[in-house]
């Protein structure tokens, strides 16, 4: 990884740990995932990348709930845009890519809010919201999105195979499609 990035996750790592307790490895797993596509897609990681490690940081600013919660999403994409934008300049990124990514955490979950359009619009943002979805087949990510949703094993299964985000924001790279389904079929051989 590019010592840029490790820089920004070294700054951003302390707002994870004072957020939501998955976070840390959700970072993690999206980093490696976001590189691989990157590469594979040929997408500009400079802007999916500083996307893929600051997007949640606005959790460090809000109060502790269920993230599924509209206000709460809300409330960390605003908090979150202030923080990634304050990141970016302490680690001299490039201006114009510095707004940019602060847009981008400012509207990462708009899909919550019912806009899918987004996405579809904008490669990044869309490679993006395919992973942060992905997020919950692996294997750390599976359970911890059980929890938060309530769901045995079994249902949370039929939750991933039949999720609107499939047909509203369809995936946006072969690459992202293929790691959802490796993912989703690793969990369904779990059962």
């Amino acid at each position: 990884m590019k010592k840029i990035y490790q820089q920004i996750w070294k700054l951003a790592k302390p707002y994870y740990q004072k957020g939501r307790p998955m976070d840390i490895d959700h970072i993690e797993w999206m980093m490696k995932d976001a590189l691989l596509v990157s590469e594979k897609e040929r997408l500009d990681d400079t802007l999916l990348l500083p996307l893929v490690i600051l997007h949640d940081v606005g959790y460090a600013e809000v109060p502790k709930d269920n993230p599924y919660n509209l206000d709460l999403r809300k409330a960390h994409m605003k908090a979150g845009k202030k923080i990634a934008k304050d990141i970016l300049e302490k680690v001299d990124y490039p201006k114009e890519k510095i707004e940019q990514i602060s847009y981008y955490v400012s509207v990462h979950d708009n899909w919550a809010l019912g806009d899918n359009k987004i996405y579809k619009k904008d490669i990044i943002l869309g490679t993006f919201t395919d992973l942060d979805f992905t997020w919950m087949t692996t294997k750390k990510g599976f359970p911890a999105l059980m929890k938060i949703l309530k769901k045995n094993k079994k249902e949370m299964i039929e939750y991933l195979k039949n999720n609107e985000k499939l047909s509203l924001r369809p995936f946006v790279t072969k690459t992202t499609e293929e790691l959802f389904q490796k993912y989703l079929q690793a969990r369904k051989k779990a059962l």
